[in-house]
């Protein structure tokens, strides 16, 4: 880890603490408690590293604060790193020499710190956002602050004496329904500032169609195509256009794995009754990845009666996938039947021209000067997807920010090496796959190819072809040119390991560890 100086380090570091800062959900004392006496001490094209001063702080920020951290760090470097939290005991400030041995008291926490929350899956909110620090609401229990059961905060007006109408003092109380949960309002998500061309058009115009008629003409909407074109981006545009127009929808948004693991949790505890209020009685539900639910036959199961539970009371439910249904081998035929029902729209990967637009307008936010011929490099080798624009256009403005050089040919090439590397062509990516692979299964390449059909020879074969599809835009007729088989054998393979990736934790750790040393050897 030696890609940054120390100065660069502290630089990157204060600006991860500024986007925490926005969107912690504590008090500033509990902000500075768990925070500020934390540093960035390496970082380098796949991993990051903290150190705190106590092994107290260290298991809080792990256990508690670590996604959270690692997604400020990613909104400004760019890319999410493996990150590991240490103890460094210097970090600490020197002791008054009374308190050197200090006598047994008593910690006290505000007790809207996060870190101290009630531990219950169903009441913490799936996703962080940012919001306003408001009053609570005349009604509401300010203990519950960061109950995901509630509303999202909108700006409050100025606390009144009691209506005289019962009915006015409806209108101004938050509601408190345990179902009625929002995203924010956030600009980073809108139709607005999403960029549109021919790889996204059709899928921008389906979501503006569903978000100017809720549950009425497009139901559900499935978008699909490979992470980091914007698949999430267009679901918060929905919500938030919708909400816009009538502010009082119940809107839930959730990953398929929270959504499965808070299930888990409310038949752990007997609360299956507060889950299904929760999800069934939105107006609109998104969930993000729908994929990972699939062999997981429970949750299945679940999410089949909560989709025709709100189906059949026209409420909106929008996904999104990595894949298409008919590729979800192991998701139930009932459930992709419903999907397919309704509007299914892909985003591919942008065409230069939309890649030109996307990186003129992240740099003129970044108020960068960078001349066209760099632009025009960068549209030209990055070809994977919007993410990685964003990231690259982020990590120089910071480069330049802390260095002051110019942004030019010279600094791309030395700042940015490991994007422009993932756009090597997808045939060197499938042989980098293949030969790592081979060489964790003890086979060689050419077994892979060829017709053999020993176990262990017929495992690497399917986990290469896995990798290929997930790591690569190759389609399942390319990935059989690559093989040397139909793609109709591809897609059966391929399904063999979504099969055993959901229910062997253990072949799952594995195929997960192998994925990280192709893109950390690549």
């Amino acid at each position: 880890m030696d890609f940054y100086s120390e100065a660069e380090l502290s630089g990157i570091w204060q600006a991860t603490v500024d986007v925490m800062r926005q969107n912690y959900e504590g008090s500033h004392q509990s902000f500075a408690l768990w925070f500020g006496l934390v540093r960035l001490t390496a970082l380098d094209a796949n991993s990051a590293e903290i150190a705190c001063e106590n092994k107290m702080k260290q298991t809080v920020l792990t256990e508690r604060y670590l996604p959270f951290i690692r997604n400020s760090l990613e909104e400004v470097i760019g890319y999410p790193p493996d990150l590991t939290v240490k103890v460094d005991p210097t970090l600490a400030p020197p002791l008054a020499a009374a308190e050197k041995e200090p006598p047994i008291r008593t910690m006290l926490v505000d007790a809207d710190d996060p870190a101290y929350a009630d531990d219950d899956e169903l009441t913490r909110p799936p996703l962080i956002v940012k919001r306003p620090r408001t009053t609570p609401a005349p009604g509401s229990d300010p203990s519950r602050e960061n109950d995901a059961s509630r509303p999202a905060p909108v700006p409050e007006k100025p606390e009144t004496t009691p209506a005289a109408n019962p009915a006015d003092e409806e209108e101004t109380a938050a509601p408190q329904n345990p179902g009625d949960v929002r995203l924010t309002l956030n600009d980073d998500y809108t139709f607005e500032n999403f960029i549109v061309g021919r790889s996204n058009h059709f899928a921008h115009a389906a979501a503006v169609q569903v978000a100017d008629n809720v549950g009425m003409k497009i139901n559900p909407l499935f978008i699909w195509g490979p992470s980091g074109l914007g698949k999430t981006h267009l679901m918060y545009a929905i919500a938030n256009r919708a909400m816009t127009r009538d502010p009082r929808l119940k809107v839930v948004y959730v990953k398929a794995e929270e959504f499965m693991n808070q299930m888990i949790k409310a038949i752990q505890t007997g609360k299956n009754h507060e889950f299904r209020q929760k999800y069934r009685t939105a107006d609109m539900l998104l969930i993000d990845d729908i994929q990972f639910i699939a062999g997981k036959d429970s949750t299945q199961t679940e999410f089949f009666h909560t989709f025709d539970a709100l189906y059949e009371d026209k409420k909106q439910i929008i996904l999104t996938s990595d894949r298409p249904p008919k590729e979800l081998t192991s998701l139930e035929e009932r459930i992709r039947s419903r999907f397919e029902a309704g509007l299914l729209v892909d985003i591919q990967p942008p065409d230069y021209e939309l890649r030109m637009a996307i990186l003129r307008d992240k740099i003129s936010q970044s108020d960068m000067e960078v001349p066209l011929e760099v632009i025009d490099f960068l549209a030209q080798n990055l070809q994977e997807n919007i993410r990685q624009l964003e990231g690259v256009v982020k990590k120089l403005a910071m480069k330049h920010l802390l260095s002051g050089d110019p942004i030019n040919m010279e600094m791309v090439l030395r700042t940015v090496p490991e994007y422009l590397h993932s756009t090597e062509p997808v045939t060197e990516t499938v042989n980098r796959i293949i030969a790592d692979v081979a060489s964790h299964y003890g086979v060689k390449p050419d077994d892979i190819l060829g017709k053999d059909r020993k176990k262990n020879i017929q495992t690497a074969r399917n986990v290469s072809m896995y990798l290929v599809r997930t790591m690569t835009s190759a389609s399942l007729p390319q990935i059989g040119m690559y093989f040397n088989r139909d793609h109709s054998t591809v897609h059966s393979n391929i399904g063999k390991v979504e099969g055993e990736l959901a229910s062997d934790a253990v072949f799952e750790a594995t195929v997960g560890e192998i994925m990280k040393e192709i893109k950390r050897g690549g």
